[in-house]
């Protein structure tokens, strides 16, 4: 039976969610990224790809926070491994923060640095608040790209561990991440 709340054995229905719709979002964050990257002035989107890439980059750091909120709420379900596996998916998921916390920063940085808010989704919009570093747009992109690549290779090297995990070591840490394991509490 499903729940909404993790457990020692499984993690709860918003824990799911919250990774995959993350997951989800990062990386289709990272494509429009790089797709932005070649527009040409005259291009349809070279005006409409960033606004949607800020919007769903703001909505990534409240999710983040949501998921870290959320964290704190629950239980963490047991990990599976050898010690090193144990302390390095620990860090990992720790850097993961971190970069999250970097790239929407990073990303508020370049967007803000004319001095203009970032509107998201012609909802609201967050005020520009620090707007007088020395070439802030192109440092902030600089480390925003960085940031972002980083990302991207860390979350590649997360699903291969998730599918050593489940292939080689057989143990259900990746059904559980899919909501296919949910035994009976203890």
């Amino acid at each position: 039976m499903m729940v909404w709340k993790n457990s020692t054995s499984h993690y709860g229905l918003i824990s799911i969610f919250l990774h995959w719709l993350i997951a989800v979002l990062v990386i289709g964050l990272f494509a429009l990224g790089k797709y932005m990257i070649d527009l040409e002035y005259h291009d349809p989107w070279y005006h409409k790809a960033p606004d949607i890439h800020r919007s769903m980059g703001m909505l990534v750091g409240f999710l983040v926070l949501t998921h870290l909120f959320w964290r704190q709420m629950n239980v963490c379900p047991q990990t599976y491994g050898a010690p090193w596996e144990k302390f390095l998916s620990k860090r990992v998921h720790q850097l993961f923060y971190m970069l999250l916390a970097g790239i929407v920063i990073s990303g508020y940085l370049i967007s803000t640095a004319d001095g203009k808010p970032v509107l998201i989704f012609d909802w609201f919009q967050i005020p520009a608040t620090l707007t007088s570093l020395e070439n802030q747009e192109d440092t902030a992109g600089v480390v925003h790209e960085f940031l972002a690549n980083l990302m991207i290779l860390l979350a590649i090297l997360h699903a291969l561990a998730a599918l050593k995990h489940h292939f080689i070591n057989k143990d259900p840490t990746l059904k559980r991440r899919l909501g296919l394991n949910h035994q009976n509490e203890e």
